[in-house]
């Protein structure tokens, strides 16, 4: 077979140049970010990619904060680094994922896993490949209440019955010793954590989950004391719900390997090169999330470039876990296994070939 190899640029490409606004580039002072793709262009692993490289559909819903590394590795130009053309193709609705997904309309998704397992018990043959983050997750009550063994005998907002959101809020009730069938009263309210926030706030519940971007909001209006954080993410050591999990067709796996770790390579640099220079994150939540605030755009790199964006995205075999809950009604989806339909070996080759030593190893000293 014919192979090529894909040139590294020792410039910044022509994507690159083009968001971060620079005109001359020989006459502009190099930003840390520009060290860093010089950096990832001397020194880190080439890959070979075949003649027939195919352009990759990826397939993405919702916009979320965690989807920052496919949204930079496109317009940093790392995915054309990394020898793939590669388009995003955002849906509007979750209606629209399923749709795009049953139409077969992308080699690779990027979405919330329990909606990409929908579609796997819907007979596509997806395998999920990596996860770029979560929702950060709280559990709030009312400022009275202020151990979880006081919520027994009280209203906890939820998700609808075997939801997503009702499996995690279940979830999060068992790991502090509540049992969420006898200690306490569910109270469905929607998939929006929003909803069950308000309904926190007005009385009609007492604790609910919320992710921390409602509850930036409450402090921002003064009101973050009209509630009171139980647990988080870390303290329940639980991270799945509204995730960013990335999944491909079985057959782009078998037969274009290649280009799948070339796509996985992309993304891990675009996360290293968000954290090394912040002016990348800004630039990339203004264009795609429409966030200009200071303010909010320190809380989101805090929150995820910095917290639940992992530098190694191996994808999470408990978001699909979830999934398949939800879905086991589905004939497809009888008796099927998280490992069955999860596989780390490409992000696995990465980590074993050196990429995250070389993406995180000190660059050289620039000298004049």
């Amino acid at each position: 077979m014919k192979v090529r190899v894909a040139k590294l640029p020792r410039t910044l490409t022509p994507s690159l140049s083009r968001v971060a606004g620079e005109g001359d580039f020989s006459l502009a002072l190099p930003s840390l970010g520009s060290y860093l793709l010089l950096f990832i262009s001397l020194f880190v692993p080439v890959q070979t990619f075949s003649v027939e490289s195919q352009n990759l559909t990826v397939v993405s819903y919702p916009a979320r904060p965690a989807k920052l590394p496919l949204w930079l590795a496109l317009d940093a130009g790392l995915f054309e680094r990394n020898g793939l053309k590669v388009s995003i193709k955002e849906m509007n609705s979750s209606e629209e994922l399923l749709k795009s997904i049953q139409n077969r309309e992308g080699q690779i998704y990027a979405a919330t896993a329990n909606w990409l397992v929908s579609g796997i018990g819907d007979g596509f043959d997806l395998v999920f490949i990596a996860n770029t983050g979560y929702s950060v997750l709280k559990l709030v009550s009312r400022p009275d209440i202020t151990r979880p063994e006081q919520l027994k005998g009280k209203k906890v907002g939820t998700g609808e019955a075997n939801s997503s959101q009702d499996r995690i809020t279940r979830q999060t009730l068992q790991r502090l010793g509540l049992n969420p069938d006898r200690d306490v009263t569910l109270v469905p309210f929607g998939s929006r954590s929003i909803q069950r926030l308000n309904a926190l706030l007005k009385g009609e519940i007492d604790a609910t989950t919320s992710n921390e971007d409602n509850l930036f909001d409450l402090e921002r209006r003064g009101e973050l004391n009209k509630v009171h954080v139980l647990a988080d993410n870390e303290s329940l050591k639980l991270y799945i719900g509204a995730g960013v999990d990335f999944a491909v067709t079985r057959s782009l796996l078998v037969n274009s390997r290649s280009e799948v770790k070339g796509f996985l390579q992309a993304l891990c640099e675009a996360i290293a090169l968000a954290r090394q220079d912040r002016s990348w994150a800004d630039r990339i939540y203004g264009r795609y999330l429409n966030v200009k605030d200071a303010a909010r755009l320190n809380f989101m790199y805090r929150t995820y470039v910095e917290g639940a964006i992992p530098q190694r995205p191996f994808p999470k075999a408990e978001n699909v876990a979830l999934g398949i809950e939800e879905f086991a009604a589905k004939p497809r989806l009888k008796n099927k296994k998280a490992a069955e339909i999860v596989d780390e070996s490409v992000m696995r080759e990465l980590e074993t070939g050196g990429l995250f030593q070389s993406l995180y190893r000190k660059p050289r000293e620039h000298v004049e």
